[in-house]
């Protein structure tokens, strides 16, 4: 004997933008009275979406049960961006948002993001910046993830002059970008307005600079400064870090300033130079690329300082080079002193490498 039954089946879907996979809730409804769709005999239902399918039928008198099992956490956001103060420790300013104008501030100043959904895994965010001054990029492992780097809730920062402003987030699933993107690229666009005196990112005339030589450093300023200010050039610290700057110019007026760089300066490939002024007080940014410094003297011990195979290098010092490391095979390594290079206990140079010492001033280039 046949049954003939009538049926609507209202789905409810609930989908959240903020997330890439629909939210989906299914409530069926089984009415035997109304309805255009008629069906005899079994009755089968397929699913597209990916999740688990439920069907249950019942008795002679035909019960019918449809659904599928779906993660009801909904992300209302995946990632979070925070305009903060710099220092030690930061200072929240408020949430950052696409289109957003704001007003300049004298302090320096950074952004941060931050993973706020468990459903999406972000091991690591690439951030990018454009705008004034700033062609930057950086890539971030651990929370918080400052565009200008931290090391804990100690957050480093720039001066954002008056322009326009793009920030391009990418989330991925692992450390280093690894694991395939999880999150964007998204890019946040925003407007500094503003007047106040500005100082801009200075220009240096050399990326590779020797202790106790000097260097031409060029800035611009902007506005209106205090009849008695005056511009001091600094010279960060070897980790790009201006907790204890180095003094290198002092000028009253924009322009160049040749600076001197002291003769005990510490090697390093990671030095900046910034320009300050003492009245209005204001930092400007630092350049933008990374100097380095050759050292008065080196002293190179293995297994620190040794050089692995394939290495190509002239390494220069202004006065001395005590040398008691290890030159690799196929490395080609030229030691440069201004007096001498002294070899000492532990020095060797293995098979296959080159190594050479030369007596010649140390040179800017």
């Amino acid at each position: 004997m046949k049954k003939h039954f009538t049926g609507l089946i209202f789905l409810l879907l609930i989908q959240s933008a903020c997330y890439v996979k629909a939210q989906v809730q299914v409530s069926p409804k089984v009415i035997a009275s109304s309805g255009g769709y008629s069906a005899t005999g079994n009755l089968q239902v397929s699913w597209t979406l990916g999740e688990t399918f439920i069907t249950e039928l019942t008795g002679s008198g035909l019960s019918a049960t449809q659904g599928f099992q779906q993660n009801t956490s909904i992300c209302l956001s995946v990632v979070d961006y925070q305009y903060v103060k710099s220092g030690n420790p930061y200072q929240s300013l408020f949430p950052l948002v696409n289109g957003m104008t704001i007003n300049q501030i004298p302090e320096q100043v950074s952004i941060l993001v931050t993973a706020v959904c468990s459903n999406v895994p972000i091991g690591s965010f690439e951030m990018n910046l454009q705008g004034p001054e700033f062609n930057w990029n950086i890539i971030q492992n651990i929370h918080p993830s400052a565009l200008f780097d931290n090391i804990g809730n100690h957050v480093y920062g720039r001066n954002f002059i008056p322009g326009n402003y793009t920030l391009t987030v990418t989330g991925y699933a692992e450390d280093n970008k690894g694991g395939g993107m999880t999150y964007g690229p998204v890019q946040t666009h925003f407007t500094i307005v503003g007047n106040i005196a500005t100082i801009s990112m200075p220009t240096v005339s050399t990326p590779t600079i020797c202790a106790g030589s000097n260097v031409d450093v060029n800035f611009t300023a902007t506005g209106t400064f205090n009849p008695a200010n005056q511009f001091e050039v600094q010279l960060s610290d070897p980790a790009g870090l201006f907790e204890n700057p180095t003094t290198i110019g002092v000028t009253n007026a924009a322009g160049t300033v040749n600076c001197t760089i002291p003769l005990n300066t510490p090697e390093g490939g990671n030095y900046l130079i910034r320009v300050v002024s003492s009245n209005q007080v204001y930092a400007g940014n630092p350049t933008m690329s990374q100097l380095k410094i050759n050292p008065q003297h080196a002293y190179l011990e293995s297994p620190n300082n040794d050089y692995v195979t394939g290495n190509t290098e002239i390494k220069q010092v202004v006065s001395t080079i005590h040398a008691g490391n290890k030159v690799g095979t196929t490395s080609n390594i030229t030691y440069q002193a201004g007096k001498a290079v002294v070899l000492t206990p532990g020095f060797e140079t293995q098979a296959g490498g080159i190594f050479k010492a030369q007596i010649a001033a140390c040179t800017n280039n």
